[in-house]
Order: C-alpha cells, then structure tokens, then sequence
C-alpha cells in the first residue's frame, strides 16, 4: 500500500452524476398560465446545510432555485463480490519495429473493488411551482434508476474499455416548508432525496 492508487474513480462518477441532471431549464408561469420566463437551475457541491448558510449570510449570493449536491458515505458492495480471483485479462494489439502486423497481447486488469457511494442531493426553491418542476424533471428518469458510462483508468488497458455503473434512487423525496418563519428571514421550500452509485475502485497492479 505504498503507492497511491488513485485513478479519480470517485470523482469521475460525480462528474458524470452532476452532468445528468444539471440541464434543468425551469419555467415561470403568469395567471394564465403563460410562461413569461425560463431559469436554468443551480447546481453545486456542497451540503444543504452549507449552502442555507451562505444563503443567509449573503456570502456568494446564492440566489433561488439551487440543487446542492454531496456524497455520504463510500462503502464497499458485498454483493458485488463474486469471488476472490486476482484480476482478468483484455486483449491488446502491440506493434514491434520491423513487424508487418499487430502482435495479440493483453492487459491484466487487477480485480477491482465495488463500491456504493450514497448522495445526497436537496433542493431548494423559493416557489411551489419551481419545486414541482424539478422534481418532475427527474423523478419519471430515475424509475428506479439510470446508467452512467465511464471508463475502465487508462493505467491499465490500451483501449478504451466502458464501464457502467447503475444510479439507483432512494425512491422517497422529504419535503419541508418553514413554519416558524421569522420577519426578516427569506420563504424557502426543500426537499432531500438519495441516492447510490455503484461504482468501482481500482488497485494497482
């Protein structure tokens, strides 16, 4: 465990996690029911908590509709585990000077380890409408779930190898409204949802 077996697995999963949802284009409705505008939802990496913060001491100007995004918890996924072989070898082409052809080799892919990473994601809206827009633009796709596709670390294989990792959804969405509300402070609508990765951590070899 000298070497650091860091190929940006986790972060690549976020990436690709954020990137599926953060295309929310949500519309804002006259009494006729009219669009009058469009707003593209915010996204950011942070806890709820966090950003409540930020939203009440006007630190970065956070302003309404916002999605918060964070991980919970990184577990490894028993279920996952087939058995304890130490890896799996995929075909590769060298080429040698002097040779009229590819040479068949193949790459030996160290068994990886599965992993669950939970998110948590919260969103917050100052209207009621806003709130069932966004949850109405994700909610019919992640029935009860989605596949991202990622790649197996270039550390390892030649070519490009695809990955996919199912994104499973808790299936509940908690919603508060405030009902103590002081004076001055601001109306806000949340709502917080989870969600589990299933992702894969690679060893060296």
């Amino acid at each position: 465990m000298k070497d650091t077996p860091y190929h940006f697995e986790i972060k690549d999963l976020m990436v690709q996690f954020v990137s599926a949802f953060d295309s929310i284009i949500i519309k804002r409705y006259n009494k006729g029911k009219e669009v009058k505008d469009q707003i593209q939802v915010r996204y950011v990496y942070s806890p709820k908590q966090r950003v409540i913060h930020d939203l009440i001491n006007r630190a970065r100007h956070i302003t309404l509709p916002v999605v918060a995004v964070n991980i919970n918890s990184v577990s490894r996924d028993p279920t996952r585990v087939f058995n304890k072989i130490a890896g799996s070898y995929h075909p590769a082409q060298t080429f040698m000077a002097g040779v009229s052809a590819n040479i068949p080799t193949s790459n030996f892919l160290p068994q990886p380890v599965p992993i669950n990473i939970d998110i948590n994601m919260s969103v917050l809206t100052k209207f009621q409408t806003d709130m069932d827009q966004i949850l109405s633009n994700f909610i019919p796709y992640n029935d009860p779930y989605i596949i991202l596709s990622w790649k197996v670390p270039s550390a390892f294989v030649q070519t490009e190898q695809e990955i996919r990792s199912e994104v499973l959804w808790g299936g509940n969405i908690a919603l508060t409204y405030p009902t103590d509300l002081p004076a001055n402070s601001p109306y806000r609508i949340s709502a917080d949802t989870s969600f589990t990765i299933k992702g894969w951590l690679f060893r060296e070899k």
